[in-house]
């Protein structure tokens, strides 16, 4: 699976008949199998995280179908993404068992990323890529500079992937003091240049800062309730929201679509009696027919994770992923914290701020394909420290 992540493109199915095969949902279909008919596996407690993912995407997958005119496609949509989502989840719950599990995890995580460095490479200064075998032959350029996204659906998520991984490197180079680590965390440094794109270096940008608060990590709430009352006020500070200063003043490229990630998020809060019980389901927003200046009707996508589980599925669906998203913060940090061993703590800091740059990247880009995996994976490790923590507390007890 984990080598899926990096060299499969998600979106390009296995066709067999009428019937659409793809990557994720044939590799999380096998691992269910080998879980059902392997009985070496230990059956895994169904914990706090595991009920709230559950929850996230039952609640997400009712509502929009509800919303949606089209209830019988809203309703295969939903299934497939739903059924796609929790089996993958559930999979690899279960090979996420033991901190040997984990360690293995991040060593072929490094070895995926070194091994990729020559296509990146290819696409960034040749416009080469050598993923076309498997169909992702599409160069992205803008204004003249090429957007290396390797075997991912666009460079963003690309670079969000590799933002994501950076924190482990980093971590697992702190804990044992290895070259492939550091090898490693370089080669994901040089995938978020060459995605060439502004999300994904404000989000590593976040995930190097937080990972040099690792000796200052208890004071980490204090650290959150310190930014949230510094965004309010400049919310209320400034002429223009918090979202326009955020998008469009903290620009790090000058071609950046942060004025179109503005535009959404206005929208979003201007309609917000409008979706936040339902959503739009299949209908979607339709806030660039409203909203967007003539220059921008053609950019409908809404490119903010948030704002994305909102429109499918109400404020409530949105609500429960932003608290399934602090809950596996919570989780590796505090494991982090509880632990004697410096290599221990440092692998669960960089667990935490994996998560962390994964909700910075939501801010610019709405998952979709191969990172989704990513994603659920983080998840899943989350929920094992959850597990961790709670034997702990019982040998204290």
């Amino acid at each position: 699976m984990i080598v899926a992540m990096c060299f499969f493109p998600a979106d390009i199915p296995i066709m067999i008949s009428a019937f659409h095969l793809y990557p994720i949902r044939i590799l999380s279909f096998f691992g269910l199998l080998k879980i059902i008919f392997n009985p070496a596996f230990t059956k895994v407690p169904f914990n706090l995280i595991d009920k709230i993912f559950i929850s996230y995407n039952l609640l997400g997958t009712i509502i929009y179908v509800i919303a949606s005119n089209d209830k019988i496609g809203a309703f295969v949509f939903k299934a497939g993404f739903f059924i796609d989502s929790v089996i993958c989840y559930i999979v690899l719950r279960y090979f996420i068992q033991s901190k040997n599990n984990i360690t293995l995890s991040i060593k072929l995580f490094c070895i995926c990323t070194i091994v990729l460095l020559p296509f990146a490479l290819s696409e960034f200064y040749l416009a080469n890529n050598l993923f076309s075998i498997l169909g992702r032959s599409a160069i992205g350029v803008r204004t003249g500079e090429v957007r290396a996204a390797a075997a991912f659906n666009h460079a963003i998520l690309f670079g969000s992937f590799a933002a994501a991984l950076f924190p482990i490197m980093w971590a697992g180079y702190k804990a044992q003091n290895k070259a492939i680590y550091l090898l490693s965390a370089l080669c994901c440094l040089f995938f978020v240049y060459a995605s060439a794109s502004s999300g994904p270096i404000v989000a590593l940008a976040g995930a190097i800062f937080f990972l040099s608060f690792f000796k200052w990590r208890q004071y980490g709430s204090i650290l959150a309730w310190f930014t949230l009352l510094t965004t309010v006020f400049i919310h209320f500070a400034r002429e223009t929201p918090i979202w326009h200063f955020l998008y469009v003043r903290i620009a790090i490229k000058a071609s950046s679509t942060g004025y179109h990630r503005y535009l959404l998020t206005d929208a979003a809060v201007k309609e917000f009696w409008d979706w936040w019980l339902l959503g739009y389901g299949a209908v979607g927003p339709q806030w660039h027919l409203k909203y967007w200046p003539r220059n921008w009707a053609t950019f409908t996508d809404v490119t903010n994770h948030y704002l994305l589980e909102g429109v499918r599925g109400g404020f409530f669906t949105m609500l429960l992923f932003i608290l399934l998203c602090y809950k596996v913060i919570k989780a590796s940090g505090s494991l982090s914290l509880s632990l004697d061993s410096t290599g221990d703590q440092w692998m669960w800091w960089g667990f935490a701020v994996m998560m962390i740059t994964h909700c910075l990247s939501f801010l610019s880009v709405a998952y979709f394909g191969q990172i989704t995996m990513l994603l659920y994976f983080t998840f899943a490790v989350a929920a094992f420290a959850f597990d961790e923590s709670e034997k702990m507390q019982k040998i204290v007890r």
